[in-house]
């Protein structure tokens, strides 16, 4: 199952464009982001209000106008996400975690950057 490409089958019924090459320009790149922030407003509003079906609901769009970002950028979200999961999973030396009082996970000595810009091909 891929996120990405149920919401690039969703764009092209819908006639908007899934882009390949990288790029942030154009209006749909602007409609994307705005997306994301009104579904983020709105699934923070349930979370205060202890609505659980709306927060679910809410978490489920924020996916969806995210992917629909990727697409309308030409990001491919799998090869961004391994690169930021292997780079999260650095965190565990030993396997063990350190965290601070809120239980925040800290980034330890064996703990890596992502390199976002090698994943996207922006290397020189």
């Amino acid at each position: 199952m891929s996120y990405q490409n149920d919401v690039a089958n969703f764009m092209k019924a819908g006639e908007q464009p899934v882009r390949s090459e990288l790029s942030l320009e154009g209006d749909q790149a602007t409609l994307y982001m705005n997306l994301i922030s009104e579904e983020y407003q709105e699934t923070l509003s349930a979370f205060k209000t202890n609505d659980m079906i709306e927060v679910a609901d809410g978490l489920a769009d924020m996916v969806w106008v995210i992917m629909g970002m990727c697409n309308s950028c030409g990001i491919d979200f799998d090869s961004v996400w391994q690169e930021v999961k292997a780079s999260n999973m650095s965190k565990f030396p030993n396997g063990k975690a350190i965290k601070n009082d809120h239980g925040k996970i800290m980034k330890p000595d064996s703990y890596f950057k992502p390199n976002i810009k090698k994943v996207l091909d922006l290397e020189e």
